[in-house]
């Protein structure tokens, strides 16, 4: 018995399968051609990667949606994911880093409320390490009495002072950040922030708050 293929007059996308036995048609069968998809010959002919694609489109409009921008238009600064803060940065080259046991560490500079203060706050940081021929993000002029003044201090006191005019760390009742008053034994504590995964790292009490704020700076410099 053998099967002959038959092109179908009723519709152009159909045959018909007709089965011989020797000289008598047996029966017919009709077997219609399937269509193919425009996207799946797009893809080569595979269903799968076109939904696999289609998922894709849908999975990225809802990760761009959802994604919360921390980036920030000013150099060294950038947006803290929790506290939605501005934090100010600065890259040292020449410092070595002793938990990387390389050169080049960030330098943190304080955390602000306002966006363009934490950009400030870098221009400031730079123009101590580099001078005024470096990129600063606001025009140096703006700057000239803080120059004058940093020229007094060495670079580590200086950026101290940037980080004690931040908006990052609460001064509780000293004047100094970072410090606060033991209210059993009077002494002056010293504590930091965000360091190794701790939400504070204590630094001890002292007599005075000037040795406690020095503890701070100190633990500023080397976190």
């Amino acid at each position: 018995m053998e099967l002959a293929p038959v092109k179908s007059e009723l519709s152009p996308r159909s045959h018909r399968l007709l089965m011989i036995d020797g000289s008598e048609v047996i029966g017919t069968k009709c077997v219609k051609r399937r269509r193919r998809d425009s996207s799946t010959a797009v893809l080569g002919g595979n269903g799968q990667q076109g939904e696999q694609l289609e998922e894709q489109k849908q999975l990225g409009g809802q990760s761009t949606a959802t994604t919360v921008k921390r980036s920030s238009r000013f150099r060294g600064v950038s947006r803290h994911r929790w506290t939605g803060r501005f934090e100010a940065h600065l890259w040292d080259k020449g410092t070595w880093n002793p938990t990387q046991k390389k050169k080049g560490k960030q330098v943190y500079l304080g955390a602000y409320n306002d966006e363009e203060a934490a950009a400030r706050a870098y221009d400031l940081a730079a123009l101590k390490y580099w001078g005024i021929s470096t990129f600063t993000n606001f025009p140096v002029s703006d700057y000239e009495k803080e120059i004058e003044i940093m020229k007094t201090v060495t670079k580590e006191e200086y950026l101290a002072s940037l980080r004690r005019r931040s908006s990052g760390f609460s001064r509780g009742v000293s004047k100094y950040r970072g410090v606060a008053r033991h209210h059993h034994n009077g002494r002056w504590e010293a504590r930091i922030g965000r360091v190794f995964g701790n939400k504070y790292l204590y630094l001890g009490t002292y007599s005075t708050q000037e040795e406690a704020a020095r503890a701070y700076d100190i633990a500023a410099i080397e976190y």
